[in-house]
Order: C-alpha cells, then structure tokens, then sequence
C-alpha cells in the first residue's frame, strides 16, 4: 500500500493498526477470488511503534531466554532453507515434465526466463547461490540458455542437498530437544537472575550494617526515650526455620573437600554453640559418626527474642 500521508491522525485498531482515509480508493484487482474478498484487509494499514517512540523499558532476555530464541531461531533458518531448495525443486521438475512433451525442435529452441520455471525470481536464484556460490551466475544463465542440459543437472543436486539437509535435521532435532529440556523450565523464571542479584546485594554484610546505622541515626535524631532498645527485632513465628537453615548449613559442610577436620568443628561449634546462645536458645548436640563425619541436632523451642 502506497503512503497515505499522517496515520497519526487515523482511527486506531489496537497498537499497531491505523485505519485507512475515506478519501484513500485502493487500486482494482482483477485476480481476487471470493475468499481474497472475505480475508484480506483493505482498512487497516500498519503503524508500527518503533524502540525510539516508546517510553516503555524491555526487560533484559535472562541467559536461558537467548538460548530458547536461539534453537528457534535455528530452527526456523533451517527450515527456510529447505523450503527454498524444495520450491527450486518443484520448479524444475515442472520444467522437466514441461521438456518432455516437447518435440526436438521445440526443446532446441526452448528457454527459461528469469524465474527458471517458479513464481519467484529471488526464491529460485537464492536456492541455486546457495548450492554453488560463486558459480550461480554462471549455473543460472546455464538453465536460461540450455534448459534442457542444465535442468536434469542442476536438479539432481537440489535433490541430493535436500537428503542431505533431512537427514542433519534428525540429528539437529536431538540436539535441540536436549537443550529445551535443559532450559525450558529456567527460561520461565525470567526475573530469576535479577532477583538473585538484588538479593544478594542486600544481604551483604555492609548493607546490613548500613540499615542498623540508619537506624540508629535516626533513633538518636527523636531523643527517644526508647533510645536503649535493640535497633532490629525480628520474630520468628515458625522456629522451625531455624532448624532447616542449620540443616541446609552441615549439609553443605559435609560436602566441602575444601575444609579441613578442624574447620568443620569449628563451624559446628558455630552452629551448635554460638548460634543458639547469640538466640537465647538451647544448644544442639555435637556427634561423629564412624567415617569421621558430623551429623548436626539443632532443635529451637519457643523462645522470646
């Protein structure tokens, strides 16, 4: 569709859609069936809104994203190639059958034009560049001049490509399965990565301390007189918390090659002694078992804080 001037002023169809001036008349075609009349739209015209024109921020693609959009993106690459060595293909074998209802001299003088037989110029030249590079040119003006030597040639290479093609889109597709089975799941949790770096931006020990200190000023800015009570207090309503965190804690420990013997007391002196004194709550039991590992008992009662 030709350029109508300002949509910006046109009636809108969602984001994207503008509608057409009642002074616009579109050009005849002839060649519309009655489904053409039911389907196509003569109304609307596209109004993109480009990244420049909006003020909305696209979230960044997690790194399980990107590899999703990647086997897509193969995916979809490879299937265009194939679909365009297959309509080269059609092309020429209707061009074959074509030959073959010639006589001899009408094959003689027979010859192809631009579009070697297909409906498309660019769709036929790009399925022989593909095949033979830098001799196109010279595979292309072969099948316009002499179709009847070039054409058995020029397509049973097509063919081969096209087995060749099918049989590493077998393979291809394993690969690809293993991977969206690998990030699939992770590809749904798109905010995960920024979480993860939030919360750990928080947790850190200088941001802890920074949120007491503020505190703290502004405690001593009100001259309260409950200027002497602890600057955080937290309830644990659910103690059992405490016990899963010590769990997950020794588990990991007990899986470090890193540490030595007498870095794993120490740290079960921590869990078991420090922690729960620090809690005003009664301390866990220390054990050993045969292999020179620890298991680790913690168990909170309720406890006011």
């Amino acid at each position: 569709m030709q350029y109508l001037g300002n949509y910006g002023s046109c009636s809108q169809y969602g984001t994207s859609y503008r509608s057409v001036p009642r002074s616009y008349i579109p050009p005849t075609c002839s060649g519309r069936t009655q489904l053409c009349k039911e389907v196509l739209n003569d109304h609307c015209v596209l109004f993109p809104t480009f990244t420049d024109e909006s003020s909305s921020v696209a979230a960044k693609k997690s790194v399980f994203e990107e590899h999703m959009y990647k086997i897509e993106d193969e995916r979809f690459e490879l299937d265009i190639v194939m679909e365009v060595n297959l309509s080269a293909i059609r092309a020429l074998e209707s061009v074959q059958l074509h030959m073959n209802s010639l006589t001899s001299e009408q094959l003689n003088n027979f010859q192809l034009d631009d579009q070697l037989g297909g409906q498309s110029t660019f769709t036929q030249r790009q399925a022989v560049q593909r095949i033979y590079g830098e001799r196109a040119n010279e595979i292309i003006d072969g099948l316009k001049r002499n179709p009847r030597v070039a054409v058995p040639i020029v397509l049973k290479r097509l063919k081969s490509k096209d087995e060749e093609w099918r049989e590493s889109k077998k393979n291809f597709e394993r690969f690809w399965k293993e991977q969206s089975e690998k990030y699939y799941l992770k590809s749904l949790d798109y905010m995960g990565i920024n979480c993860k770096n939030s919360d750990g931006r928080i947790i850190r020990n200088r941001h802890l301390l920074n949120e007491i200190e503020n505190i703290k000023e502004e405690r001593d800015q009100q001259l309260s007189p409950n200027n002497n009570q602890p600057h955080l207090i937290f309830c644990y309503e659910d103690l059992s918390i405490l016990d899963d965190a010590a769990s997950l804690i020794i588990f990991l420990v007990k899986r470090q090659m890193t540490f030595t013997k007498e870095d794993k007391q120490n740290i079960k002196k921590i869990i078991h002694q420090f922690l729960p004194d620090f809690l005003f709550a009664p301390r866990g039991e220390l054990s050993d078992d045969e292999e020179g590992t620890f298991i680790c008992y913690i168990k909170f009662t309720d406890c006011n804080f």
